[in-house]
């Protein structure tokens, strides 16, 4: 069963058809153009085409705010309505995937993955050894018990609260790197 139209349906859209004269005073053209009367957005203007040209000449978005006001909105507008990512290589997430096979591009085919049992090569073993010696830990620590002792190796040792500590700079530099070391064993595991 199809609807009946209504007459007022059609004058609806005679009346949209009308088109409004340009804004710009003693001008008689259709205004086509539309432009805001305000940054907001609340209101428009309607102007012909040579109209909207000066219009939009002398327009300016930051007028009648202050240096603060432009410079906030320019330092967020760069943020603002955006998606954020993080700026690493790929985009990544707090679940790691394993998979049992990967892709050979030698051969144009899926090979199975040999899984390595925690066979770390000597070079590792012995600077994780040096790492742990620095510190004072077992190999049982975590990551809280890690940063409570480098917070404390650091006030010991930081060059400008221990004057009398003699090679300040290189004790330092050694707790950093062993520092990182523990880190990274931490974050495979």
């Amino acid at each position: 069963m199809k609807k009946k139209l209504n007459k007022s349906f059609f004058e609806n859209l005679e009346n949209r058809k009308q088109i409004r004269t340009c804004d710009e005073k003693d001008c008689l053209e259709p205004g086509y153009f539309q432009a805001p009367k305000s940054p907001d957005g609340k209101g428009w203007y309607y102007f012909c085409s040579n109209h909207i040209k000066t219009y939009n000449k002398r327009w300016n978005f930051f007028a009648g705010k202050n240096q603060k006001q432009i410079y906030d909105y320019q330092k967020n507008d760069f943020y603002q309505g955006r998606p954020t990512s993080p700026f690493t290589n790929g985009k990544s997430s707090k679940i790691k995937f394993e998979f049992d096979f990967f892709f050979d591009k030698e051969h144009l085919q899926f090979k199975k993955r040999k899984h390595k049992k925690n066979s770390e090569p000597k070079k590792n073993n012995s600077r994780l050894e040096k790492a742990l010696k620095i510190f004072s830990l077992n190999n049982d620590f975590n990551e809280i018990k890690l940063k409570k002792r480098y917070k404390e190796l650091v006030k010991k040792y930081h060059p400008d609260l221990n004057k009398n500590f003699l090679n300040k700079d290189n004790k330092i530099k050694e707790i950093n790197k062993a520092y990182n070391i523990l880190l990274e064993t931490i974050k495979k595991t």
